[in-house]
């Protein structure tokens, strides 16, 4: 068969496919857009008439006080200060005792440390247990 061409197979000329990459979902997008329903316009309220904020006061600075003088033993048992620490002397023994008030003619009530109340002279009253013990053999 001269001049007779073959026919080429129609497998020989298709080439191999290519892989195809793995598939994907694809992300969901919603087109529509969101509406929002419509808001009626709120009633007009009635306004109270605001009170006017004034500024504070600015705070006043402190009374200058005068320096007290320390006061001596003898013008606090003079002026009978409650709570002035006292010794006095009773039945022979010194004892320990706290001012609580004012007595009749120079007398002191006071309160002493087993918690009786009782009435002195003020002649009878010191600031320290050493001087009610002097005082004792006088």
């Amino acid at each position: 068969m001269a001049g007779s061409k073959k026919k080429k197979s129609s497998r020989a000329t298709v080439k191999p496919r290519a892989k195809a990459a793995p598939r994907k979902a694809a992300p969901k997008t919603s087109h529509a857009k969101v509406t929002r329903p419509t808001k009626k316009p709120s009633p007009v309220k009635k306004v109270a008439a605001k009170r006017r904020v004034t500024a504070p006061d600015p705070p006043r600075p402190a009374p200058l006080a005068r320096p007290r003088q320390p006061r001596s033993f003898a013008d606090r048992i003079r002026d009978c200060d409650a709570g002035t620490a006292v010794w006095f002397i009773t039945a022979g023994s010194v004892e320990h005792a706290a001012i609580q008030g004012r007595g009749t003619d120079g007398a002191v009530v006071i309160c002493t440390d087993a918690g009786v109340k009782e009435v002195v002279s003020a002649g009878n009253l010191f600031e320290t247990a050493d001087e009610a013990r002097a005082a004792r053999y006088r």
